[in-house]
C-alpha cells in the first residue's frame, strides 16, 4: 500500500506560501537535488484546486503521475490528461487515484486545507518539510480550517541540507 506523504517548503513561521499563493519566496532556495529524489518515489498525486490551478499557470501540465484534485466547484475547461478531479472526502481522493497508480507513493502536494483534510482523516503518513530559513509573517498555513492537533507522528529526520532543514514525520 503506498504511503501518503506531505512533503512542502514551508517558511520559519509556519506558511507554504503567502497570502497570495505565490511561490516567488522559494526562488534562490537549495534543495533541488532533494526533491529530484523525491520526485522517483512517487506514483501518484492529491492536491487542492488552488495548487492545481498555480501549477496551471505556469505552463502545461508536466506532470507524469496520475492526479487528484480536490474541488467542491465543476471545472469549465477539460482537465489535462491523466488528471481527475474529486468533490468527496480524502479517502475518496484516494479511492479515486490508487488504482490509476503503477507504483510509489502519493505526493498530497498541498495546500493547507487539503493536507487537513487528509491530517483529520488520518491518511497522512509522512509530514516531510523542507523549511526555508524565510519568515512571511502571514500566509496559507500548513494545515489550514481547524485541523486536528495530532501528536501521533515521530520524527524520523531533522537534517541540515542544502541551505535548508529537512524535517521528517511519520506516524506512529
Amino acid at each position: 500500500m503506498p504511503l501518503v506523504r506531505y512533503q512542502v517548503a514551508v517558511s520559519l513561521d509556519g506558511f507554504i506560501a503567502p497570502e497570495d499563493g505565490s511561490i516567488d519566496w522559494l526562488e534562490g532556495s537549495a534543495g533541488s537535488s532533494e526533491f529530484a529524489a523525491f520526485i522517483e518515489t512517487i506514483g501518484g498525486i492529491v492536491m487542492g484546486r488552488a495548487s492545481f490551478e498555480l501549477n496551471l499557470s505556469f505552463g502545461p501540465w508536466n506532470w507524469e503521475q496520475p492526479t487528484v484534485v480536490m474541488s467542491s466547484r465543476p471545472f469549465e475547461k477539460p482537465l489535462p490528461e491523466g488528471v481527475t478531479a474529486c468533490n468527496g472526502t480524502a479517502a475518496e481522493a484516494l479511492a479515486l487515484l490508487e488504482p490509476r497508480m503503477k507504483g510509489g507513493d502519493i505526493w498530497l502536494f498541498g495546500g493547507g486545507k487539503t493536507a487537513a483534510q487528509f491530517l483529520d482523516a488520518g491518511l497522512i503518513d509522512r509530514i516531510e518539510l523542507a523549511v526555508v530559513p524565510t519568515a512571511l509573517g502571514s500566509g496559507l498555513p500548513l494545515f489550514e480550517g481547524g485541523a486536528s492537533h495530532a501528536r501521533d507522528f515521530k520524527i524520523l529526520r531533522a537534517e541540515p541540507k542544502d541551505g535548508l532543514v529537512m524535517l521528517d514525520y511519520e506516524r506512529r
